[in-house]
């Protein structure tokens, strides 16, 4: 019996174990093809690493598309950043294209704010700013969010020749759906005449908050693939 009868014919709660394994193991391009088309249908979320790999490394053009089916299928949003990949260096244009199409079906990513650290009084107004600006990108703002975002706020405030001078540095660590991290800086001033009162101050430094997050938030897209 072949290696392709037998992964149709089995049972249920054995069919995606051995899906993976032949699309995985099997030197049959048929049979890894047909894999990926049962773990999409199956609903395998278990088996979106697998399909992942098989969407960058597998040799036949033929697998790649179907683990890319599958993924979309799976609506495997933490698959995004292979999916950007492929459309990127796969050396098969129909795979390039598919890649594409799956990422505009998956949709944009879900991203998760933590609470900032920082200066304490600028924390809420930089997560709000950071979210607003991440919306208007089209980006989900999503307390499960695969995507996970770590903001830092530095404010220093000082006074020179009757100025008042708002100094903000930003940083936002990213981890992404893998675990990777990767850190953006920004940064921006104002100098305002005279000394603010504090609500004038307070506003003022949340305006020099979002001014510093706009080149952040133009970077954390490029490079989530929302460009």
């Amino acid at each position: 019996m072949t290696a392709l009868l037998l992964l149709l014919l089995a049972a249920p709660d054995a069919r995606v174990a051995a899906a993976i394994d032949a699309l995985q193991h099997d030197d049959s391009l048929k049979v890894r093809t047909q894999a990926a088309i049962v773990l999409g249908q199956r609903g395998a979320r278990e088996a979106i690493e697998a399909l992942r790999q098989a969407a960058t490394s597998d040799d036949s053009a033929a697998v790649r598309l179907a683990a890319i089916g599958a993924l979309v299928k799976l609506r495997a949003k933490a698959a995004r950043p292979t999916l950007q990949n492929v459309r990127e260096a796969d050396p098969e244009e129909s795979v390039r294209a598919a890649a594409k199409k799956a990422l505009d079906a998956l949709g944009s990513s879900g991203v998760r704010i933590e609470e900032p650290t920082g200066t304490a009084s600028m924390r809420e107004p930089m997560k709000a700013a950071l979210a607003t600006r991440l919306r208007a990108m089209g980006f989900d703002i999503d307390d499960a969010g695969e995507v996970k975002l770590k903001p830092k706020i530095t404010v220093d405030v000082s006074h020179d020749g009757g100025r008042t001078i708002i100094a903000v540095k930003t940083t936002v660590v990213v981890v992404d759906a893998d675990g990777h991290l990767d850190a953006i800086d920004g940064s921006a001033k104002a100098t305002v005449n005279g000394t603010l009162p504090d609500d004038r101050l307070a506003a003022t430094s949340g305006k020099v908050v979002d001014a510093a997050l706009g080149p952040v938030c133009q970077d954390l897209a490029a490079r989530l693939g929302r460009r």
